[in-house]
């Protein structure tokens, strides 16, 4: 009788989650701190993510998430595909879905889903990452904020990487330097030229190797990085090796692209270069996130435009009065790189 009746209290405390998250890969990097947090407290929980099949190959991998829901882009009628989804969530039955994303498309589709409870993403003058955890806790009040991010690696994609750069020397440097979405993004992206100077005085002052990675867009871009130890990676690796790579990285550096969160999420050192977009919310969450503000007082505009920008230009006076000495000092300040190697 005692088994019987814990296994329909079980069964009755078991709920069934969906988070909604169909944007950029930082965002979508974000909110996993919501299925996370849930599997720490309530492992036996079902949580699913919707998610765009983009992030498909990296989500996969995470094990606090059971099911992953995709939102193809691809496909025209997207209207046909948002009523097919809402279907089956209805089948589902979820307790809670907890939409992210607060466009008219994913507010009718969770109405549409018709789970017991909505929660729509709140704001709390927090970072994004805590954002999205508190908006999960006003509605399930035992979470308890994890310190980190976490997405778990491909194992195959793992042993593939670490075969690959087996010969190279530490400490590894890993720098995304963006450049496919400079004129949409301005103030988020730096100038070439100074990722050029500035993985040329990783070399000289520290040693090893620094990696350029990028997607294939980027590569004739990345290109104009040349020198000992540089090694260009650009458009070469699929999303899971690059998540590998990131893993593996003594000191990962970027500006505020998705690439950056990916490796705060492996909990390696990150060093993040911002313009127009603001530590208080977008720094690399956990105890191993560091930045370099801008040495200026127009910044954090968190314009996709900058006035001051003629047609054509795309380095912002924010991130461009970073200089790539100051990158350096900033690692040496920190004792980002240990010298152990």
């Amino acid at each position: 009788m005692l088994l019987l009746k814990w296994l329909m209290e079980n069964k009755t405390n078991r709920k069934k989650i969906l988070i909604i998250r169909l944007g950029a890969i930082g965002d979508s990097i974000h909110a996993t701190i919501i299925p996370y947090a849930i599997k720490q407290k309530h492992p036996d929980w079902q949580v699913d993510y919707l998610t765009h099949e983009s992030l498909v190959p990296l989500l996969k991998e995470c094990s606090y998430i059971d099911n992953l829901v995709v939102w193809k882009s691809g496909i025209k009628n997207k209207n046909a595909q948002m009523l097919e989804l809402a279907a089956a969530f209805r089948k589902e039955g979820y307790d809670i879905i907890f939409n992210l994303s607060l466009t008219l498309r994913n507010i009718i589709l969770t109405v549409l889903s018709a789970p017991k409870k909505i929660v729509n993403k709140k704001e709390f003058g927090k970072s994004w990452v805590e954002n999205f955890y508190l908006t999960a806790k006003s509605a399930i009040k035992d979470l308890e904020l994890p310190d980190r991010l976490l997405i778990n690696i491909n194992p195959d994609a793992l042993i593939s990487v670490q075969k690959e750069i087996a010969s190279y020397k530490r400490p590894f440097f890993v720098i995304a330097p963006g450049g496919s979405s400079d004129y949409t993004r301005q103030g988020r992206i730096w100038n070439i030229d100074k990722w050029a100077e500035l993985a040329k005085l990783l070399i000289q002052n520290f040693g090893g190797t620094v990696f350029i990675c990028g997607n294939k867009n980027e590569t004739e871009y990345h290109s104009k990085i040349t020198g000992e130890s540089i090694v260009a990676l650009t458009g070469k690796y699929t999303l899971p090796e690059s998540s590998a790579l990131f893993s593996l990285a003594d000191l990962f550096l970027s500006c505020d692209t998705g690439p950056i969160h990916i490796a705060s999420a492996h909990n390696v050192k990150t060093l993040e270069l911002l313009g127009s977009t603001s530590p208080d919310k977008i720094k690399p969450y956990g105890k191993n996130g560091y930045y370099i503000e801008p040495k200026i007082q127009c910044k954090y505009c968190w314009k996709k435009k900058c006035k001051f920008l003629q047609q054509g230009e795309k380095y912002t006076p924010c991130i461009e009065s970073i200089t790539p000495d100051d990158v350096i000092e900033k690692i040496k300040k920190e004792k980002l790189i240990s010298g152990d190697y």
